[in-house]
């Protein structure tokens, strides 16, 4: 399932999804509003770390609310290859790692672990897929990726 823009430049790949309501569309202007009211708290936070990391800028909450997966994100759910448009993988979780056939060996990937607070993301370049990276990362939520984490992985992407 891409619930997004499907020729995003950030790809994030969740286990689970959230709760889409009928005529839902995520080009509508409250789009991520209306996820976070049907979906709770949990997905909040989902929204607000993602909108963290990509938001050009220090303003994510006007990011989150306005132009979070309209234009540079998309969320692929349970998937089990990267997408194709994406440069930027975001694997969050063991479970979505899994369902990529993620193992890291040394003689497929050039793996980087950066570290904040206890708590690790594994910073991967794709020797076939051409300037993407990948990075596998806790699962969104603040107990696992609290915001050193986050701003370690926006510096190590190069965010504005």
């Amino acid at each position: 399932m891409i619930i997004g823009n499907p020729y995003a430049s950030f790809a994030y790949y969740l286990p689970t999804a959230p709760l889409i309501p009928d005529n839902w569309h995520y080009t509508q202007p409250d789009a991520v509003a209306t996820l976070i009211a049907l979906n709770g708290n949990h997905w909040r936070k989902i929204f607000t770390i993602m909108a963290k990391i990509s938001a050009v800028g220090k303003d994510w909450r006007s990011y989150r609310d306005q132009v979070l997966l309209k234009q540079n994100e998309l969320l692929c759910i349970g998937g089990t290859e990267l997408m194709a448009n994406a440069k930027i993988h975001l694997v969050a979780g063991q479970v979505a790692a899994k369902c990529l056939g993620f193992t890291i060996s040394a003689n497929e990937i050039h793996a980087q672990h950066l570290t904040a607070q206890n708590k690790s993301i594994t910073a991967m370049t794709l020797p076939s897929s051409l300037g993407q990276h990948c990075l596998l990362t806790p699962y969104l939520d603040y107990r696992q990726y609290p915001n050193q984490l986050i701003a370690l992985t926006r510096q190590h992407l190069v965010v504005p």
